[in-house]
């Protein structure tokens, strides 16, 4: 009797222990699961409209009057919405190894789509980075990408990042506008690429398009996917006492909220003396298929960053910089936390750095380069520059200018004395007879001066 009170007991134990192993088990399987996908509940979306000093300009309509300020309020929300969606995505679940390949294998074929139709082809306006933006994003990836050891061998089992998902540096730009999406080549396509690439010129020439400055605001990995660099314009406002000021809380037309909205008007409206007509797809299709036109959203309103739907325009102005093929990333679980954390870093470090929207490139491309870089290979490439400012003198000459970026940047290095914050080689300064010296890291700037 005492030996099966004495089995009964073991039984219960190691049964109760069994529970106690499974419900741990499933709790980890559980939060790995809840990690690695996107579950908002109600609270998670509410958590911060109690008392919010952002959640209002959330409301904020942009449109061709928008000042840089209100622009910017309504842009900087929404960067900062999209990084705090950003980091609900913590987690790649790792792939079995005998899928992996192949699952590699479709991601190259989807990220080529376009590509391998071989008769498909988009319209899109950029703007190319400088090369110091160029030098500073590419060593901002490089840092925050640095914790996944990545390869671009298809075969490795490690994190696999393809060599399409990767940006070149002289490839980095800022897009403007996409005029034309995906469509199919037909007779005459040139023509018309030529026609909408001088449609684009001649509104920058009679609308006065100037060049401006834009702004760095922070690098983000949204939705644990595409890592971009997010910006914002700057413009003047003039002080108490008359002095001007350039920066983010400018009273002056937000210039790329109004070029964006000129793009548009440019192309999908007629001019009152019908001399300009629409040029886009919807418009160029035959009479019997024009039957819901009015119930159609033109694509250059749809994929222009920053438009969309009417009322949900945002400013959004964006390099992107890497996609991660989550689906296909390792074959082990990879983390994210850290990378958002190098990207939070990296913005703290970068915020600010500028550079010049004065030339612009139309593109037509049929997708070689990848989803991200239609600069790869295109089959029409046009540099328009933006029209230069002239100022007339009192004796009749007239001097060409470019207001708010010569001055500016002459006088202003966002890198300066810690260049080598990216772990590049530091040429040593000249000798200098001041007693005080200067450091060139980025740690000797936080060092006491020398007595």
């Amino acid at each position: 009797m005492a030996t099966r009170s004495s089995h009964l007991r073991q039984a219960v134990s190691i049964g109760a222990s069994l529970s106690f192993a499974m419900a741990i088990g499933l709790g980890w399987y559980a939060n790995r699961l809840r990690r690695s996908r996107w579950l908002e509940t109600d609270k998670e979306q509410n958590q911060e409209t109690t008392h919010s000093v952002i959640n209002h300009f959330s409301s904020l309509i942009l449109d061709p009057e928008t000042t840089v300020e209100e622009a910017n309020k309504r842009r900087t929300t929404s960067y900062y919405l999209k990084m705090r969606e950003a980091h609900h995505k913590s987690l790649v679940l790792g792939v079995y190894p005998s899928r992996l390949k192949k699952l590699r294998k479709k991601e190259i074929d989807r990220t080529l789509s376009y590509w391998n139709k071989g008769n498909q082809s988009h319209r899109t306006i950029v703007c190319m980075c400088d090369e110091i933006t160029q030098k500073v994003l590419s060593n901002a990836r490089r840092l925050v990408l640095a914790p996944l050891q990545y390869s671009s061998d298809i075969d490795s089992l490690s994190a696999w990042i393809p060599d399409l998902n990767i940006i070149p540096k002289e490839d980095m730009h800022v897009t403007i506008a996409l005029p034309w999406w995906w469509h199919t080549i037909r007779p005459g396509n040139n023509e018309l690429t030529k026609k909408m690439a001088n449609r684009f010129k001649q509104t920058l020439l009679v609308e006065f398009h100037y060049g401006f400055q834009i702004e760095l605001e922070r690098i983000v990995l949204l939705g644990g996917k595409v890592l971009v660099a997010l910006w914002r314009c700057v413009g003047e406002r003039e002080t108490d006492d008359g002095r001007v000021i350039v920066d983010r809380h400018g009273t002056n037309i937000d210039p790329m909220v109004c070029l964006r909205e000129e793009i548009v008007r440019c192309f999908i409206t007629e001019s009152p003396d019908q001399r300009r007509q629409p040029l886009t797809y919807q418009h160029n299709k035959s009479e019997g298929d024009k039957a819901e036109e009015n119930a159609w959203q033109h694509t250059i309103m749809q994929r222009t960053p920053g438009m969309g739907k009417p009322g949900s325009a945002d400013g959004f102005i964006h390099t992107t910089l890497c996609r991660l093929p989550l689906d296909c990333l390792s074959s082990k679980d990879v983390e994210l936390d850290e990378l958002h954390r190098l990207c939070r870093e990296v913005s703290a470090t970068l915020n600010g750095h500028r550079m010049v929207v004065d030339k612009y490139r139309f593109i037509e491309t049929m997708g070689e380069g990848g989803e991200s870089n239609p600069c790869y290979k295109p089959i029409y490439d046009e540099i328009i520059e933006a029209p230069a400012r002239h100022e007339v003198h009192i004796d009749g000459t007239v001097e060409s200018r470019n207001a708010q970026v010569s001055d500016v940047l002459e006088r202003h290095n966002t890198i300066g004395p810690s260049g080598n914050f990216w772990n590049e080689e530091v040429v040593a300064p000249a000798p200098s007879t001041d007693t005080q010296a200067s450091g060139t890291t980025l740690s000797a700037l936080f060092e006491p001066p020398k007595k």
